[in-house]
């Protein structure tokens, strides 16, 4: 794993001093005879395929086509000390390690670049993330944008893009750090990793050939503490980390010497509020998109797993024909269906109706692929009571969202899915078997973008709908729109 002189981790050491010398900042740690610098610095070597794979005419799954390939390196781990001690960390009843992730591409032939690449880290159990680098919205010396994601979580997400239409980002020497929190008890830190790429070849004329890959699956690793490097340099305060709201109830509950939970460890922790310390996340005005499978439940195995595919294509897809990059948005998967919140600043009055457009186009595509094999087994199989085409719910609200432990927190998140499960939009949709989408506005959105003028959101085709759900005490109001199939094309749904 190579990395270029002057490269710098988030402490301000050069990053080619822990390769070469580790010694020259760091102490030997707690094994220096165990033999590990000898040890392969791969963890693993991996395809990235294609996600746009052909589909053989006789059906099943896409044919793996692979675009590129990937070297993970095995995660360096660093202990970090805390102000006033070796052992302040341990005291205060949890250990702060450094996370480094270096990754090699695959040189690729015929003029083809990368163009973008995002590395995926998923951590195990009750880690967390306090610091990211690179950081979010930054710039590396050689002009790579990078968007970083999962401050205070255990998912994070680092994406590198290279500058300008045309360029290209250099292969070799990519690395990502994190610095997270483990329990005092934990003797390791574990988790998955996982990479996706954006590829491009220039083609005469000026135009471009992209293409979507990812490695098939994630591929495990583990740091164990008592093989990790002891840094010499203690951590700035916690407080002046991005990612420490999210440990403060978890510190302030840390058991003390004696096993037993202790009051606060920090006693400098402000209490902010209600939450005894716990301060919140950023709240940022978002867009927001809710989706769900139709019948998803009464499917069988087989297709479960093929209708989370389909969900996950069509919402790329819709997002790229909205102009809105998926990297960028927040994501969070819930087995029929999906929550897609959008990053700020957006163009609604461009975005929406582009992003419906593309989500009844995507829905198309999959039922349209689909017949093919639905109609050459028909004679074989036996028949079912599940559903052929795929049909979706959607729901549009915007609102205050935070980005919470495990997910988006917010009354808006909260409104979004009530509106999505209620039954008037269930209703919508099964009393039109000719469609596969229905959508759902709020009634804040659809004031401020429905028949106002806006190309693609005309009020024509909406009906109003009380939303209340009396067990939640719950009372809103809501804009129905049913999608046409196509133009003028019936659903595969119809008997006729």
């Amino acid at each position: 794993m190579r990395r270029d002189a002057g490269e710098r981790d988030m402490e301000g050491r050069d990053m080619g001093d822990y390769e070469h010398d580790p010694a020259n900042q760091f102490g030997r740690g707690c094994h220096p005879d165990s033999g590990r610098y000898d040890h392969d610095d791969v963890l693993a070597t991996t395809d990235l395929i294609a996600l746009d794979g052909v589909v053989p005419k006789v059906g099943g799954h896409p044919l793996r086509d692979r675009v590129a390939g990937a070297s993970l390196g095995r995660p360096l781990g660093y202990i970090l000390p805390r102000t006033g001690g070796e052992n302040g960390a341990e005291a205060l009843g949890h250990c702060d390690m450094m996370l480094c992730f270096p990754f090699d591409l695959e040189e690729l032939p015929d003029g083809r670049g990368y163009q973008q690449v995002t590395l995926g880290v998923r951590l195990d159990d009750e880690t967390h993330a306090l610091a990211l680098q690179p950081g979010p919205d930054s710039t590396t010396a050689d002009g790579t944008r990078v968007a970083a994601f999962g401050l205070g979580q255990n998912r994070l997400r680092w994406t590198f893009r290279a500058p300008g239409r045309g360029g290209t980002l250099r292969p070799d020497g990519r690395w990502a750090q994190a610095v997270v929190r483990l329990p005092r008890t934990a003797e390791e830190v574990s988790g998955r990793l996982s990479l996706a790429t954006v590829t491009v070849q220039p083609l005469l004329g000026g135009t471009f050939v992209r293409r979507e890959a990812e490695t098939p699956y994630d591929t495990w690793f583990s740091v164990r503490r008592a093989d990790a490097w002891r840094a010499a340099v203690p951590l700035a305060n916690d407080e002046t980390l991005p990612g420490a709201w999210a440990l403060a109830g978890y510190e302030d509950g840390a058991p003390d010497g004696d096993g037993e939970r202790g009051g606060a460890p920090h006693g400098d922790v402000p209490d902010s509020g209600p939450g005894g310390g716990e301060e919140l996340p950023p709240g940022v005005r978002r867009l927001c998109l809710a989706v769900d499978i139709e019948k998803y439940s009464i499917r069988g195995n087989a297709d479960m797993v093929r209708l989370q595919r389909v969900l996950l294509r069509t919402l790329r897809t819709a997002c790229a024909r909205a102009g809105v990059d998926w990297e960028r948005c927040g994501r969070q998967a819930q087995g029929d269906g999906y929550l897609l919140v959008m990053e700020p600043g957006i163009d609604e009055a461009r975005v929406v109706p582009m992003l419906l457009e593309g989500l009844a186009e995507g829905l198309e595509t999959a039922n349209a692929a689909a017949a093919g094999p639905r109609r050459s087994s028909t004679a074989s199989a036996p028949s079912s009571t599940a559903p052929r085409d795929i049909r979706m719910r959607a729901s549009l609200h915007q609102g205050i969202v935070h980005e919470a432990d495990s997910g988006y927190a917010g009354s808006a998140v909260v409104a979004l899915f009530r509106v999505l499960d209620s039954g008037p939009v269930r209703q919508a949709l099964a009393r039109t078997p000719l469609t596969h989408l229905v959508v759902a506005f709020s009634d804040t959105l659809y004031k401020d973008l429905v028949g106002t003028g806006y190309e693609g959101l005309s009020g024509e085709g909406f009906d109003r709908a009380e939303i209340r759900v009396e067990a939640k005490d719950f009372k809103t109001v809501a804009w129905i729109h049913t999608r046409p199939t196509g133009p003028g094309k019936p659903s595969r749904s119809d008997p006729n």
